[in-house]
């Protein structure tokens, strides 16, 4: 039982408490006991449970306070505690599960105010407290939770202003009603610069007393107001016009779609002098990038479609019109950010987020960028690019695969946070689709089912990123390393080690601990993506959690081999899918 890693209780009639030996489990990753009749305290052994990815306690009569020790579960993923009998406050503590991404503490009997530490819960996508009797104002840090996509605070007794971040600005009426006064954009609540009743009472009163006036002046003041009412129309159009030229040159590009289309057009043509070659960045496939500085401190990427003789037009313009249909309504931290677009007879253009460091190639491939690019960057770099690709083959409906996952498509911005950029042969799998195409992609990258099938698959994406992983941890283009399994010399090559073919620039032996454990968690995932057959690769949304958990090393960093890794990735995925998680 001590290598149990999933245990599902759920919708019997269990009762009694919740027994302390169950924090002798240390590898489970998932504990579903909900909707029994199970009651007392959550035992303080849970929270020896470092590896519990998943914990489910809802519908059952515990009672008590949501103990602290929870806390210690750092890579808890989702936390459900809804329908219970827990009293207190929510503990502040709880901000510490820095990964966690759904909490629900609905239908329970917690007070007391919200704490703004749960503002720290950057990754949070669902939140659910409804049914409860919180007070107060809901915390302004929530405004830096810009991953939260659903929130439910009903029933409850709060007031104040909303928070404003996409999941409040959308919210419908019900997730926010019956609280005691809540303000701001949603439909049904008032603005929060809502006019008190004695202050609207003193200005009807003056209102009245400013009508009587007029009144009585009659004909006086009627030529007089007709005349200031032509000049004020006058000068407001002349102020309307001075204020589209001043957004024009400071343009928001979060607001892009609300200016008009010229004034767009004319400042990027004017930020990049026509697109002067001086402000060229990159090309690629399907266009050439430029960098303009539209004002002060806001510069962005342009990419700008190329153009040939006869039909290439007709490519280019089913390119672009793929990258917009995919990124239009795509938003994660890890997905270049699109502001715009603009097809014209002269020119069409993408306008995106500028990225001040460029490719991870090109960051790899310069020895001097390479040194100042360590290992715990690196190792976000893969989360990253893992957390973005999970989002677009298991969040978005259809979902969406990129067909094109390579180094040269990986933008770093200042702080090397990755970001999956060039959508120009994304495809939506729609399940009413047979989805053929033509092979598309970059060589070095392409998934090898793709060499007798057209048919695009999640797990396509899944082998090029095993790809590009593993280049961002060598240093270079894995090379032979990718098509292992398919070489006849494979099983009587002399062992290599993973030290030897990491990126020497940085000096493998002088690894710490952490980054020892996150390297070779990475290599042994990679692995696992390149199997030749794709049915026995990982999904991206099982990498992503995976990431997310530090495993030991069983062995010191300089002993382990490449052929060790492999055959690790294979027993792992062995496991996997006898439990059904792939």
């Amino acid at each position: 039982m001590a290598q149990l890693q999933l245990l599902n209780l759920s919708s019997n009639s269990l009762s009694g408490e919740i027994p302390r030996e169950l924090g002798s489990m240390s590898m489970l990753l998932e504990l579903n006991l909900s909707t029994n009749s199970i009651m007392g305290n959550v035992p303080t052994e849970i929270g020896i449970l470092s590896h519990l990815a998943h914990l489910n306690l809802a519908s059952n009569n515990l009672s008590g306070s949501i103990l602290v020790p929870l806390s210690s579960c750092k890579s808890l993923l989702s936390l459900n505690l809804s329908r219970n009998k827990f009293l207190s406050n929510i503990p502040l503590e709880i901000a510490n599960i820095q990964f966690l991404q759904v909490l629900d503490l609905s239908h329970n009997l917690l007070s007391g105010s919200i704490p703004r530490e749960l503002g720290k819960l950057r990754m949070l996508e669902v939140l659910n407290i409804s049914h409860n009797g919180l007070s107060s104002s809901i915390p302004h840090t929530f405004g830096d939770m810009l991953a939260l996509t659903s929130i439910d605070v009903s029933y409850n007794d709060l007031e104040g202003h909303l928070p404003n971040v996409k999941a409040f600005n959308e919210a419908p009426f019900e997730v926010i009603r019956h609280n005691r006064g809540l303000c701001g954009n949603v439909v049904c609540l008032p603005k929060c610069n809502f006019i008190g009743s004695e202050r609207h009472n003193q200005y009807v009163r003056t209102r009245v007393i400013v009508i009587l006036i007029l009144s009585i002046l009659g004909l006086l003041f009627f030529s007089c107001t007709w005349a200031i009412l032509v000049i004020v129309n006058h000068r407001r159009r002349r102020i309307i016009k001075k204020d589209n030229n001043e957004r024009a040159n400071n343009l928001d590009f979060m607001r892009i779609l609300s200016y008009d289309g010229k004034v767009f057009y004319n400042r990027i043509i004017e930020a990049t002098e026509g697109f002067d070659s001086k402000y060229y960045v990159g090309e690629g496939s399907y266009g050439i990038v430029y960098k303009a500085e539209i004002s002060k401190g806001q510069t962005v990427a342009i990419k700008q479609t190329s153009s040939s003789q006869e039909d290439g037009e007709i490519v280019d313009l089913i390119s672009f019109e793929r990258e917009i249909q995919a990124l239009i309504n795509i938003r994660h931290r890890n997905i270049v950010k699109f502001y715009g677009f603009c097809s014209c007879a002269q020119r069409c253009f993408l306008v995106y987020e500028y990225m001040e460091r460029g490719s991870l190639r090109t960051t790899l491939n310069d020895d001097e960028r390479a040194i100042e690019f360590p290992w715990d960057k690196r190792v976000n770099v893969v989360r990253g690019i893992a957390n973005a690709l999970s989002y677009m083959h298991h969040k978005c409906s259809p979902s969406l695969i990129h067909r094109n996952l390579t180094s040269n498509n990986i933008l770093l911005d200042r702080h090397y946070e990755a970001h999956v950029s060039d959508f120009g042969i994304a495809r939506l799998l729609r399940p009413d689709s047979s989805n053929w195409t033509l092979i598309v992609g970059t060589i070095g990258y392409i998934a090898p089912e793709l060499a007798f099938s057209t048919i695009p698959t999640e797990k396509c994406d899944v082998y090029s990123f095993g790809v590009v992983a593993l280049e961002t941890i060598m240093g270079k283009h894995p090379g032979d390393h990718v098509s292992w399994e398919c070489s006849s010399s494979s099983q009587i090559e002399s062992p290599m080690m993973l030290k030897d073919v990491l990126d020497q620039r940085l000096s493998p032996s002088r690894l710490h601990l952490r980054d020892a454990q996150d390297v070779v968690l990475i290599a042994k995932l990679a692995f696992a993506c390149l199997r030749a057959n794709p049915r026995l690769r990982p999904s991206m949304r099982q990498i992503s959690r995976e990431l997310c958990i530090q495993v030991p090393l069983e062995m010191p960093l300089s002993t382990i081999s490449l052929k060790q890794l492999r055959d690790l990735s294979v027993k792992k995925i062995g496991a996997h899918r006898r439990d059904g998680k792939f």
